[in-house]
């Protein structure tokens, strides 16, 4: 079975995030989402709480597995037994970034690819640093984030 993963902090899941999963799960038979559990970033939810918010808005969608990590991306696709990465592209810097991060990925875990889905444009200017942003100053984020991711959000799970 090819599975593919799609890493990041996801804090919080964007619908951007949610076009490339459900774009990712159109392709793959299982989509991993991989939430990364970077101790040297300062993240406004808690990996329980990113988990919790990707699990409720991919209820619907059993190809879908949630499974936080730290560390190297590698090192989960290798105990996963998956070679294929899935990356978001919203800008030709994001594509620079990729770029450079699939050799490093490829030289660590030899046949290891990455697969990049382009933004479409009514999410590519979605990112999740602006909605934890709107968040701070008790803004609507109801056109950026799945309804469940708000519906956590309003009721109190915002820091």
């Amino acid at each position: 079975m090819k599975a593919c993963i799609y890493p990041g902090s996801f804090d919080p899941i964007t619908k951007g995030h949610m076009d490339i999963i459900d774009r990712a799960c159109n392709l793959f038979p299982r989509v991993y989402v991989g939430v990364l559990n970077n101790t040297a970033k300062k993240n406004l939810f808690s990996v329980e709480e990113r988990i919790e918010m990707i699990r409720r808005a991919t209820s619907g969608m059993e190809e879908v597995e949630v499974v936080a990590f730290d560390g190297l991306l590698v090192e989960l696709m290798k105990k996963l037994e998956c070679k294929i990465i899935i990356r978001g592209l919203r800008t030709g810097t994001d594509l620079e970034l990729e770029q450079q991060l699939s050799v490093i990925n490829g030289k660590l875990f030899p046949g290891a690819e990455t697969v990049a889905l382009l933004s479409k444009p009514e999410t590519y200017f979605i990112s999740s640093s602006a909605v934890r942003e709107l968040i701070e100053f008790r803004a609507d984020i109801s056109d950026y984030v799945p309804k469940e991711v708000a519906d956590m959000i309003n009721g109190g799970i915002a820091k």
